[in-house]
């Protein structure tokens, strides 16, 4: 009776719908007996030790009753005529956790707790959150699978997310609307040529028998896609190209574009390129120019790729179809040369002739400039041809002269074997390579010819210089303004055609003694200051004469020469030096 007892509690803690899964040996026997029970086996299966692990509670405890929280029914009759050691093999009775927290309880100094009904109601509790957990994420399952398989199959007719075909976005659109796309850019097709200058020119399919067709379908780029793989295609972006066979009749393309305006000679205008000038003294870039010169055989290219690829719209100023300038403001070369010009532009060359000076600047020869693609260049003749300007301003030999004679008048020199001259040939060539070096200088021309002084005004005299009034037959000799000597003299007869020439000469060089040589003589002097070399006239003592001055050069003159007292011409040797001016008159 205790044991039917205790079964009814059971029942009653744990309910008459649980009773089901505790298992017994036979539904019509009785509980087994304690000593038929299974105490404290052990992991090896021996009924000894778990015997003396437990033979203190033996005597007190009741037995454990496994339950199968998995069963929804109690075990077959069958089942319950199992021996005790069969069903404790089979895990019917499992005292060792119990045995575990008796030991557990032990070890605390507690009493052995009892298996009660309590516990086993938790351990039911415990073991029913399990199987609606499973019903929970089975439904759930069902659902994601059912879910996924939904979405797959709508991507098998919709583009997935970021797919693009040529640039544009077509993500989720379906197989039709694409086929729609494609089929209406074939109807309404036609390309439009914008040119340069925004004119617009439109070539039809009928003008050139125009055949397009694509090189893919929408069918043909969704098989690219696995509906059944969208997650993966929905993180990456998916770019198709779509472009179009365009069959066309090329000798009608080419007419077509030559009736076009754009592509007549008359029409087009070549580039220029970028060069460097003189604008306001400065070095300026002018910059290059675009001309609207269109490559005929570029544009059937560009034209053709243009109908292959089913682009409506062609500007041509996007590509390459101009003929382009071959040197731009930017262009290294061109800046390179603009700076170079700009320091050639800061060129000054001082010109100086004694006490007279000039400057040649960019103002003067920014025109010689020559700005070529092999570089900066002078003009030969127009350098020549300002030293020959120069050479007329500045020279002065050969030039008539007035002159202030020793007693105030003015005597007009025609006749003048004097005076500055510039080398213009040897010159030319000095300027054109300081020019081409671009360094500013001072310098003092080449010469031919040289005088005492320039002073300006043009007087190239100076202040020492010998005049010879040979009216009255007498010499004046000056030394920075100073009169140092004078004396009479005999120039050369009348008579006997040797008239000493009036002019401005220099003395060529001073000798002493001399021998001088004529046609029928041969004369030795002490002191000789030749001024007229090709007539071998010059200042020379005459030791001969007794007499000096009046009119004995109109009979008994010299052969031209200017005879002296001996005295007087010792003093002039003394005085006179090379290039120094003789000024004669009558």
């Amino acid at each position: 009776m205790n044991n039917i007892d205790d079964d009814e509690k059971i029942e009653n803690e744990c309910g008459a719908a649980d009773t089901d899964k505790m298992i017994w040996e036979s539904e019509d026997a009785k509980p087994a007996k304690p000593e038929d029970m299974i105490w404290g086996q052990d992991s090896s299966g021996s009924p000894e030790a778990g015997s003396a692990d437990n033979s203190s509670d033996q005597s007190g405890s009741e037995p454990v009753f496994t339950f199968d929280a998995n069963t929804d029914s109690t075990v077959d009759e069958e089942q319950t005529e199992e021996s005790p050691s069969d069903q404790a093999q089979a895990g019917i009775f499992d005292t060792t956790d119990d045995t575990a927290s008796a030991d557990s309880a032990a070890d605390q100094g507690g009493i052995q707790p009892e298996n009660d009904h309590a516990s086993d109601k938790g351990r039911k509790k415990k073991k029913k959150m399990p199987k609606v957990c499973k019903i929970i994420l089975i439904v759930l399952a069902a659902v994601i699978v059912c879910t996924y398989i939904s979405v797959s199959v709508w991507f098998m007719f919709h583009y997935n997310y970021k797919t693009y075909i040529n640039g544009v976005d077509y993500s989720f659109y379906t197989l039709d609307e694409i086929d729609d796309v494609i089929t209406e850019h074939i109807k309404d097709y036609s390309l439009t040529v914008k040119t340069r200058e925004g004119e617009e020119y439109v070539i039809s399919p009928d003008s050139i028998a125009l055949d397009i067709q694509p090189n893919i379908t929408a069918r043909q780029i969704i098989k690219k896609q696995n509906g059944f793989l969208w997650p993966y295609y929905m993180t990456m972006k998916k770019d198709y190209d779509l472009y179009y066979t365009a069959k066309y009749d090329d000798s009608k393309l080419k007419e077509l574009l030559h009736s076009f305006a754009f592509t007549q000679d008359a029409n087009m205008e070549k580039p220029t390129d970028a060069y460097v000038t003189i604008q306001n003294g400065k070095s300026t870039i002018i910059s290059e120019t675009e001309g609207n010169y269109v490559d005929f055989d570029k544009l059937c290219a560009i034209i053709d790729e243009a109908l292959v690829k089913g682009e409506k719209l062609l500007e041509l100023d996007q590509t390459d179809v101009y003929a382009e300038p071959e040197i731009t403001s930017e262009s290294q070369s061109i800046i390179d040369e603009q700076e170079k010009l700009a320091k050639i532009l800061e060129l000054t060359i001082t010109y100086s002739i004694d006490q007279v000076s000039w400057k040649l600047t960019s103002e003067d020869y920014g025109d010689w400039i020559n700005i070529t693609k092999d570089g900066i260049t002078f003009s030969h003749d127009k350098i020549q041809e300002y030293v020959e300007n120069m050479a007329a301003r500045y020279d002065t030999y050969g030039v008539p002269r007035n002159f202030r004679t020793h007693d105030g008048r003015v005597v007009t020199l025609d006749n003048t074997w004097y005076g500055w001259k510039i080398d213009v040939e040897g010159e030319t060539e000095e300027l054109t390579k300081l020019l081409e070096a671009g360094e500013s200088t001072e310098r003092v021309p080449l010469l031919d010819c040289y005088a005492a002084v320039y002073r300006d005004g043009g007087d190239d005299i100076g202040d020492t210089y010998i005049e010879c009034d040979f009216g009255q037959q007498h010499i004046y000799v000056y030394v920075d303004g100073e009169l140092v000597l004078d004396s009479d003299c005999v120039s050369g007869g009348l008579s006997n055609n040797c008239k000493t020439p009036g002019g401005v000469y220099t003395i060529l060089y001073t000798k002493t003694p001399a021998v001088l040589i004529g046609d029928d003589y041969e004369t030795p002097v002490k002191y000789w200051m030749p001024f007229i070399g090709e007539l071998g006239i010059g200042f020379h003592d005459a030791t001969w004469r007794g007499s000096f001055g009046g009119d004995i050069y109109k009979n008994n003159g010299s052969h031209g020469c200017v005879n002296l007292p001996l005295s007087v011409a010792e003093k002039l040797f003394n005085i006179a030096y090379e290039g120094m001016p003789v000024v004669c008159y009558y």
